[in-house]
């Protein structure tokens, strides 16, 4: 066992200890009344100095015991042995232990005590009709405690196998939702780098220019690698340095217009949400016959709902491609997944055909 999980048992021991040592307290002061009312209502004198010290006794006693107990019975909480065993074993140490308890604390007392009936010799037999008498009463404590041990382990050992749940569920949800990301990034890499290859022997200012846009993407993407979800304003900087790449790259054949709702700047959105879906659009909705590309970007709150719209007058899909959208295309895949693994069932992900054009509209819990 490691120091730290010594520890952490050792403060849960205190923590048990002490509370089993209140109950005892509220146990003794109520022993201590039900004396004292008992002796005042037989008429008989109640010497309150003598009664506290009895009782104050039987509490440090019953405290010692108690630490003894716990101790003892979180031994047996690793031991490999049939609970018919341990739960024998607790029964036989319970005898045993009242009857040290209370021959110790009588003992005690004789050697404290003062004035004329202490002169009184020892008896045995007076002993033990007094341990049979409270025989019952220190059994049960016994067995209370050990219970009482039992429980408070198991329950925080089911919490701490609870947290350790959570936390491997957290690291593997950031294991996968970095392992999505990380295929995104690539795959749109390779993308801008055959764009620019296409513009090299063509217009080389323009391949430039290209190289210094996607030059700062990279450069903002690794700056932000490691966050799963950005601010709106974030997330915007990136989507317009992407942008940038791409109508240098059509120049006049794509026109991309961007209208964001005031106030949702600081919204919490997934990283790289919306360049795949821009990606998406640009790379299907060029064909023969649709030479010349719009596309709408819209961002506004709806209810508690951030809404995101990306729409393009293109070529569209077929009925058949779409049966198979989001397993084909890599983009919206990933997409759908980390949605999926940061929101559960918490988001709306549709993809619509216009004929022509496409819209993608993404619904996610609106948060600052």
């Amino acid at each position: 066992m490691s120091s730290v999980r010594r520890n952490i048992k050792r403060l849960s021991d205190t923590r048990l200890i002490i509370g089993i040592g209140l109950v005892i307290t509220l146990l003794q002061v109520a022993t201590f009344f039900e004396l004292y009312l008992d002796r005042v209502m037989q008429g008989k004198e109640a010497v309150v100095s003598e009664m506290l010290g009895w009782r104050l006794l039987a509490w440090a006693m019953a405290l010692a015991f108690v630490f003894l107990i716990v101790k003892t019975t979180t031994r047996f909480l690793d031991a490999k042995m049939p609970w018919r065993r341990i739960i024998l074993i607790h029964v036989l140490f319970a005898f045993v232990v009242s009857f040290f308890w209370y021959s110790l604390f009588l003992f005690v007392n004789h050697l404290l005590c003062t004035g004329e009936k202490c002169d009184e010799p020892f008896q045995l037999t007076r002993m033990a009709l007094w341990y049979l008498q409270n025989f019952d009463k220190l059994f049960l404590i016994y067995l209370l405690t050990a219970s009482l041990t039992y429980t408070y382990h198991y329950v925080q050992r089911d919490i701490m196998h609870r947290v350790q749940h959570s936390r491997m569920e957290k690291q593997l949800l950031e294991a996968r939702l970095m392992m999505l990301k990380s295929q995104l990034q690539p795959h749109f890499l390779f993308n801008t780098l055959n764009s620019i290859a296409s513009l090299i022997d063509i217009d080389v200012r323009r391949a430039k220019a290209m190289i210094a846009d996607l030059g700062g993407l990279l450069r903002h993407v690794l700056e932000k690698k490691d966050e799963q979800v950005v601010s709106l304003e974030d997330e915007l900087k990136l989507l317009q340095q992407y942008i940038d790449i791409e109508k240098a790259r059509f120049a006049e054949d794509l026109e991309i217009g961007l209208e964001v709702e005031p106030g949702t700047f600081q919204a919490r959105i997934p990283s790289m949400l919306l360049q795949p879906l821009v990606e998406n659009s640009i790379q299907h909705g060029f064909s023969r016959d649709h030479p010349q590309l719009k596309v709408d970007i819209r961002l506004f709150q709806e209810g508690r709902q951030l809404v995101v719209e990306v729409k393009d007058d293109g070529k569209g899909f077929s009925e058949e491609a779409g049966a198979e959208l989001f397993q084909r295309g890599m983009g919206l895949h990933n997409t759908l997944e980390r949605l999926r693994s940061l929101f559960g069932e918490q988001f709306t992900f549709l993809v619509e055909n216009l004929h022509p054009g496409v819209r993608n509209r993404i619904e996610i819990p609106l948060s600052f």
